[in-house]
């Protein structure tokens, strides 16, 4: 008896003790760290929509944690303790089905963009598969006094009458915008830019089958198969496809980046959407996963580098290669599209695109008509002077007429979020994609605008 008293006394010492060690001391410390430079209490209305946030489920598919790995880079910032001074109990999630959402009222900071995105999620981002959340709504004849009504695109309009949010969805937008994640002293605004990384100079096309084959595994192989065979009126094969064995890359390489719907490949319609990977995969391993089906199940496609990526992310054309020549040493110029040459890091500013404007104006540049404003062909995007571009950027916009289109939207500032590096890469990616061919600035022309006063 006295032997079964040690060993069960013992046994609840040991975990008591793990207990205080593992979980009780380093909530005692967390809970004296200070709020970090800028973070603030929320509002009774942000409070509210915390509340709403968790009665919804929001947490089971958002996380709003950032972990300091390369996947998580187009969230924010890595989280800091200093960051949950005021969120008890942290709602740090541990799905993600959705986006992180640590950042999301910098990220998407148009109360509008909110909107139409909890009322029907798709009319802003059509592959999504969130659920929709109508009973944050309700539909009247004509908005009350005093309220905006939600300005949906027509095919996803009531057939009678404006949307008008619940004051529910407006307390949830009320906490989605607040969640920003103020700069920490030593951090830059929007992380250290990356590299574009040149072909190999005087060698072959770099290809790295190791990590192009586990990247196939991991994103491709479910709907693609192991062995690039598809499944049969579902998703395509890869083994044997002309697209993938052509000479030219830049159609293959546009449909990893922005994905698929509806494509007939072989006499078969696909309705099954591919995802776009473009903010999931960096240029290296879009490359290294594309020369892995290039070069497997009896293909026989020339390889492409993570160069070529850039380019076409900057929607310029790759070069075509021969399938005999893909060892031949490339010229150095050749997937480097012209604003490169003039200074434009076209990958940084496809990625803060990514991650600061394609949600009201579109990966392709098209806007959401009524709502959000096209930039493809906008005559202030490809205008020689760019100065309305960098002050719009810098300052934010509101109530402009856009080619006969008044659009009431706020378009917020980015003078604080972005330094000037990063404002000219997104400006020069806004002035060579989607058909525009504007001349590129540079960070000395947005320092020049920012001294002065709006």
């Amino acid at each position: 008896m006295n032997k079964a008293l040690g060993i069960f006394g013992g046994s609840t010492l040991i975990y008591a003790g793990l207990a205080v060690i593992m979980g009780v001391l380093p909530g005692i410390w967390l809970s004296h760290v200070p709020p970090g430079p800028g973070v603030t209490p929320l509002t009774p209305e942000e409070a509210r929509g915390r509340d709403i946030y968790v009665a919804e489920g929001c947490f089971y598919c958002h996380t709003q944690q950032v972990r300091p790995l390369p996947g998580d880079r187009m969230f924010g910032r890595p989280s800091a303790p200093s960051d949950y001074a005021y969120q008890t109990p942290e709602l740090l999630g541990s799905e993600r089905n959705g986006p992180d959402l640590s950042n999301v009222g910098a990220r998407q900071s148009s109360s509008v963009w909110q909107y139409i995105h909890l009322y029907e999620p798709r009319a802003v981002v059509p592959e999504s598969i969130m659920p929709a959340f109508p009973w944050l709504f309700r539909v009247v004849d004509k908005a009350p006094a005093g309220e905006q009504p939600v300005p949906l695109p027509p095919s996803f309009a009531p057939a009678h009458g404006v949307v008008v949010p619940t004051e529910d969805g407006e307390a949830l937008v009320a906490y989605l915008l607040s969640l920003k994640q103020p700069s920490l002293p030593q951090a830059q605004p929007g992380g250290a830019p990356s590299a574009v990384v040149p072909p190999a100079a005087g060698g072959a096309p770099g290809f790295d089958a190791a990590a192009g084959a586990e990247v196939f595994a991991a994103n491709c192989a479910a709907c693609h198969g192991a062995e690039g065979k598809g499944v049969p009126g579902a998703f395509p094969p890869l083994a044997g496809d002309p697209v993938v064995n052509a000479a030219n890359p830049t159609e293959q390489i546009s449909t990893v980046l922005h994905g698929l719907q509806g494509k007939e490949i072989g006499g078969q319609k696909y309705s099954a959407q591919m995802p776009a990977f473009a903010s999931q995969l960096s240029d290296e391993q879009i490359a290294d996963v594309i020369d892995h089906e290039r070069t497997s199940w009896g293909n026989h496609g020339s390889l492409i580098t993570s160069a070529d990526v850039v380019t076409v992310r900057a929607n310029q054309p790759a070069r075509a290669r021969p399938a005999a020549a893909a060892a031949a040493p490339a010229p150095a110029t050749s997937a480097v599209p012209p604003a490169a040459k003039a200074g434009f890091n076209a990958a940084e500013g496809a990625r803060l695109f990514a991650a600061n404007c394609a949600a009201c104006h579109g990966a392709m540049g098209t806007g959401v008509p009524g709502v959000f404003p096209p930039l493809a062909h906008d005559p202030v995007v490809t205008a020689p002077d760019p100065t309305a571009h960098i002050r719009t950027v810098l300052d934010g916009l509101k109530d402009k007429a856009i080619s006969g289109v008044n659009y009431a939207a706020q378009m917020p500032s980015f003078a604080a979020q972005l330094s000037n590096e990063q404002i000219a890469d997104i400006i020069d990616h806004e002035r060579t994609s989607w058909g525009n061919n504007a001349p590129p600035v540079t960070p000395q022309d947005v320092a020049k605008q920012r001294a002065k006063k709006k």
